[in-house]
């Protein structure tokens, strides 16, 4: 039997597959660490922590990780909230809603075209956007060179980081607060997210007062397990860095979604049922995205249909979620049959291991387990 906290949820169809995954933890090929959450129509049925954090401590359901890309779904709940009180349209420009923004091809770029990855911002290069200090992103930013015979609105590719750093500018400008502290009182709070466990950003003393609870992420692609020891310091949980800067737990992570499904449901908690369909919906027909090289949906700010990432066959085709840096993380919502998952483990593996192997048989095990209960 896999050995969990006395406080976590581990109902009869999901024992074995706990156990396989505390079991993986155990050898540490795939992962030293995971966090798996299932809530069923608001039934809880999983909220566990299996295996070891960086420093070989426990990691529990309490544990912050970084989520990368999973956490995006809450910068385009931030928008469409913009949205639906008027202060935004999807039809804006970003230059008339991001100050000092002064790079023609960028600035005429609408924020639907962000959301939807169609506004050629692919091309900024996350690798370098990580090494760069905060002070010198958005020089760099302004500074690219937009994609050759690019057909903006209309031709598709996942974008990780500019347009998501501006669209950040543009809640700040719009709302004169931090981009944090919008996203706590607008999105997060409503929903009932603590905001302890999904934290947009940390700063100084939230992070002295939270940094015991924070685990490395291991880069399980290269000869021996390299733990990302920056995630854990100071430098990098406290930069302002709305495209990938969020740390929390698969527990807030599934509060979020949650919340997303009862305002698909009418709730009107953060945003309107119609605003949100409609984001939930793919924009264009699957087509082949170059920087993920697959075929891929998209709607505004989520991923959908799963089907074209790497979900496996049981979710629905109005299901959508997001998924995270070298497929640690990722969570959805299945408006069909009430389904949240959120899951991360705590290490990076090349794209056909963490995709077509540990992400689709976990959620294919996830599908089949429901089905039994």
């Amino acid at each position: 039997m896999a050995q969990t906290q006395a406080d976590d949820i581990v109902t009869e169809p999901f024992v074995e597959l706990v156990e396989r995954i505390a079991d993986e933890a155990d050898e540490g090929f795939f992962h030293t660490a995971a966090q798996l959450v299932v809530v069923r129509d608001g039934e809880c049925l999983l909220d566990t922590a299996v295996g070891r954090t960086h420093l070989h401590e426990p990691f529990t359901r309490d544990t912050l990780s970084a989520l990368y890309c999973t956490a995006k779904p809450i910068v385009a709940a931030a928008v469409l909230r913009l949205v639906a009180e008027d202060e935004l349209s999807l039809d804006d420009r970003l230059g008339d809603v991001v100050d000092g923004l002064d790079a023609p091809w960028i600035a005429d770029r609408t924020v639907e075209q962000v959301l939807g990855h169609t506004a050629g911002l692919h091309v900024m290069n996350t690798v370098l956007a990580r090494i760069l200090p905060e002070r010198s992103r958005e020089g760099w930013l302004t500074a690219s060179e937009p994609p050759m015979a690019w057909r903006f609105g209309t031709d598709r590719a996942y974008a990780e980081f500019g347009g998501w750093y501006l669209l950040g500018k543009a809640i700040e400008s719009l709302t004169d607060q931090p981009y944090e502290t919008y996203v706590r009182d607008a999105v997060l709070a409503p929903y009932g997210v603590d905001p302890d466990d999904l934290v947009v950003r940390f700063d100084p003393e939230g992070f002295d007062r939270l940094h015991e609870r924070i685990s490395a992420t291991f880069d399980l692609t290269m000869d021996q397990a390299v733990p990302l020891l920056a995630e854990v310091g100071p430098e990098t949980a406290c930069e302002w860095n709305p495209a990938f800067g969020t740390y929390g737990t698969m527990s807030a992570v599934a509060t979020f979604y949650q919340g997303l499904l009862a305002d698909l449901d009418g709730a009107d908690l953060v945003l309107p049922a119609d605003l949100l369909a409609d984001a939930v919906t793919a924009r264009l027909p699957i087509a082949h995205d170059v920087t993920l090289d697959r075929e891929a949906g998209f709607g505004l700010g989520f991923m959908t249909p799963l089907s074209s990432h790497f979900f496996g066959d049981g979710p629905s085709d109005r299901a959508f979620g997001h998924a995270g840096q070298g497929g640690t993380s990722f969570a959805m919502a299945d408006p069909e049959s009430g389904v949240v998952l959120a899951v991360l483990f705590n290490a990076g593996l090349d794209a056909d291991t963490a995709l077509s192997f540990r992400r689709v048989n976990l959620v294919d095990a996830v599908y089949r387990a429901l089905a039994q209960g």
